[in-house]
């Protein structure tokens, strides 16, 4: 009786990870290899522990000062100049999802200068080589106080139900626009990482309470 119960358990857990996850399918989409494995580079980008959202890891992209002293620290190399010189970017299979999510965290010592906005923009998201969503340095500081701004981590998130097709381009990219001298990157982490849908948690929870009844019965034997 026992060997029969464990196995069904057993079972049942099985197609509760069957049924019950979301799709995961951006290649290592948290970056918890510790390494961009998955992804193409381009410019300066890579991975870091250190401003994380989950996990162990995140990416990084554009000309990262990580002191926070308007010096670049990190790469040890000239910021770059361009929207799109500094990216990470995958054709991920989209099937069966409902949406493709990643938080980041962007960051600039740039401002907005009079009429004009410094690195516009500083960060942005293309898919299928069109612009999804964008942000300026004068998004983070309108008033040019010369100042390290940062978003934050926040959830950017892309709906696929209108979406015809079993795979897009995404492509990340952050950085320097108009200069080389005030920097502008972000970090990217958790890019459609699997999370329990409601039902995994109903067939668990009924098992564990099919299993409880079951060792009373056996106890009244």
């Amino acid at each position: 009786m026992k060997k029969k119960l464990l196995v069904g358990l057993v079972t049942m857990l099985f197609l509760a990870g069957m049924v019950g996850v979301a799709s995961a399918d951006v290649i290592n989409s948290g970056f918890e290899t510790g390494t961009l494995t998955g992804w193409t580079s381009v410019g300066q980008a890579g991975v870091q522990n250190t401003v994380v959202d989950q996990g162990s890891y995140a990416a990084w992209i554009g000309t990262v000062d990580f002191d926070n002293d308007d010096y670049n620290d990190f790469t040890g190399e000239p910021g770059t100049q361009g929207s799109s010189n500094n990216g990470i970017l995958q054709t991920v299979d989209v099937t069966g999802m409902s949406s493709l999510d990643f938080s980041y965290n962007f960051y600039t010592w740039d401002y907005q200068g009079g009429t004009d906005d410094w690195d516009d923009p500083g960060f942005s998201v293309l898919i299928n080589g069109a612009s999804v969503f964008s942000l300026k340095a004068g998004d983070l500081d309108p008033v040019g106080d010369d100042l390290l701004d940062s978003t934050g981590w926040q959830q950017f998130s892309y709906d696929l139900s209108g979406y015809m097709g079993n795979t897009l381009d995404l492509a990340i990219y952050a950085g320097n626009t108009g200069d080389d001298i005030v920097q502008s990157w972000v970090y990217v982490d958790g890019a459609n990482a699997p999370v329990p849908e409601p039902a995994t948690m109903l067939l668990f929870g009924t098992g564990l309470a099919g299993l409880a009844g079951l060792r009373r019965r056996q106890g009244k034997k």
